[in-house]
């Protein structure tokens, strides 16, 4: 029983530690997560993906940037020319980064990209 409980300790630490290095944040809900192996990254340290848990804006995301990095704007046009994307806004003071719709496949290289910090799936949101 004990070398049973050791094996199933060791699975999971093994699983945690995947989904740590995928860069891919799960939420509850078993559709969200399903929807993670969409936006795979092809690199060793892929920034964080936060998926909408619901109310999501159809392939629209928020890409932010390192908060170290210079010349915002200019960053931004430099990737809207290497993948072929016009963002739909851009900001350099509170946050910088910028929102954009993206395919999966657009994500997934951004994500690559060395000064993006994290990409957040966009979502409505509702003040009652």
């Amino acid at each position: 029983m004990l070398r049973l409980t050791r094996i199933g300790l060791a699975l999971v630490s093994c699983l945690a530690l995947t989904a740590c290095g995928s860069g891919l944040v799960p939420g509850n809900n078993p559709e969200t997560d399903a929807r993670m192996v969409l936006f795979a990254a092809s690199c060793e340290s892929p920034a964080p993906l936060h998926l909408a848990p619901s109310d999501k804006v159809p392939d629209s995301y928020i890409i932010v940037f390192d908060e170290s990095l210079e010349g915002t704007f200019d960053r931004v046009s430099e990737l809207e020319q290497k993948y072929g994307f016009t963002a739909d806004t851009k900001w350099q003071a509170a946050l910088k980064g910028f929102a954009a719709t993206l395919t999966p496949e657009l994500v997934g290289a951004l994500r690559c990209e060395a000064d993006v910090d994290y990409i957040d799936e966009n979502s409505y949101v509702q003040a009652d």
